[in-house]
């Protein structure tokens, strides 16, 4: 049985690491912890099931807290990290050629010291037995770990508390109806409303869900559907935006800015950003789509500039205003635009109105619209 186990910050062994996986993380605030596991050597890694090993199970536990899994012992060197790595891990554990690692990368300490208690909790049961848990099954006939099953203590009616009473009243309206919810608890007394909108009506809805209400026609996939076709939605982008978590976040910010924007910002835009940068980004932030979306709806910058500004603004954590700034990416109006291809266009010194074409786009588009690039330059090439 394992009763304790001290958990060991062995960021700094990682500080000059080739391994993206590791570097990318850290460069994201997050720090690496490990512990020992004595006489575990080549367990980890043992097979349970077709392509599943105990090291899987307990990168399961870690996935339901937010972490991408487990690095242990038993399958490193890999990833980019070195052998050199690998030796001074196990120096700092001070493990023996018996004992495993694990290690979690994560910018919560609390999260791996949850995390590793429940792998350690883990072990012990199956020291004892098969550990008792709901699982779910996966495609390929295996199962996983999805939750602990309750225990004995559980099964009975809970007696300290006192009864919660739910009375229930309707109040109708022209446009809605008000569910109310009157909630008594001992001597808390509590009200919550809920909103069902009698009809589709697009103006009234954003206005309840700006208000903070909580709208009934919200977990109706077809009266979405229908709010989202009503934005100019495509098929496709409504079935992704349906299953999305930020749903009412793209339905509130669709009011503000072009749909297809909208829709890039929430499923595109880190994807061109790895693709720009030749960088794993991985990390959504629904701050900065808050912020840039205020920038495109005043027309500061475009939206090919977009994924510079999410870059430095991930990978530095600098201000976007900053950005903008330092990069010179705000949006050129028509007589900066004229003037500052008019110059790049003399210091081409070619004629090929192709080689122009192709140069300038690639160069402004960052800072202007393709429209805007394409009447500037027929009208300095007299086209």
């Amino acid at each position: 049985m394992i009763f304790k186990v001290k958990i060991y910050d062995l960021t700094e062994i990682f500080k000059e690491t080739k391994s993206k996986l590791v570097k990318s993380n850290l460069d994201n605030g997050a720090r690496v912890y490990g512990i020992k596991l004595d006489k575990m050597k080549e367990m980890i890694g043992f097979e349970i099931l077709p392509n599943r090993r105990i090291g899987t199970e307990f990168a399961d536990i870690a996935k339901k807290f937010g972490l991408k899994g487990i690095l242990h012992s038993d399958e490193l060197p890999n990833y980019g990290i070195s052998e050199e790595e690998v030796k001074n891990v196990k120096k700092i554990l001070n493990c023996s050629d018996e004992d495993a690692f694990i290690l979690l990368i994560s910018k919560d300490y609390e999260v791996a010291k949850k995390v590793f208690n429940l792998i350690i909790n883990r072990i012990n049961e199956s020291i004892k037995g098969i550990p008792k848990d709901t699982r779910q099954a996966n495609d390929d006939g295996t199962t996983s770990f999805l939750r602990p099953q309750p225990g004995s203590e559980r099964m009975y009616p809970e007696t300290d508390h006192p009864y919660i009473y739910i009375d229930k009243n309707v109040i109708e309206n022209n446009e809605y109806n008000i569910i109310r919810y009157n909630i008594s608890y001992g001597d808390i007394k509590e009200t919550f409303d809920i909103y069902y909108l009698k009809k589709f009506d697009k103006d009234l809805y954003i206005k309840l869900l700006n208000e903070g209400k909580t709208i009934l026609n919200s977990i109706d996939p077809e009266f979405v559907k229908q709010m989202l076709k009503s934005f100019g939605y495509n098929e496709k982008q409504i079935e992704n935006i349906i299953w999305s978590e930020y749903i009412n976040d793209i339905i509130r910010m669709s009011f503000d800015i072009d749909p297809t924007t909208v829709y890039y910002l929430f499923f595109q835009m880190v994807g061109d950003t790895e693709n720009l940068f030749k960088e794993k980004i991985e990390k959504f932030d629904l701050n900065f789509v808050y912020k840039i979306k205020d920038y495109l709806k005043d027309k500061k910058i475009v939206k090919n500039a977009i994924p510079i500004i999410y870059y430095y603004y991930i990978k530095y954590n600098k201000d976007i205003g900053d950005i903008i700034r330092e990069n010179s990416l705000y949006k050129r109006n028509r007589e900066e635009l004229k003037k500052e291809i008019v110059e790049y266009v003399k210091s081409l010194n070619t004629n090929d109105k192709k080689v122009i074409f192709s140069n300038v786009f690639s160069k402004f588009k960052y800072v202007a619209d393709s429209d805007d690039i394409k009447k500037v330059l027929e009208e300095i090439l007299n086209i």
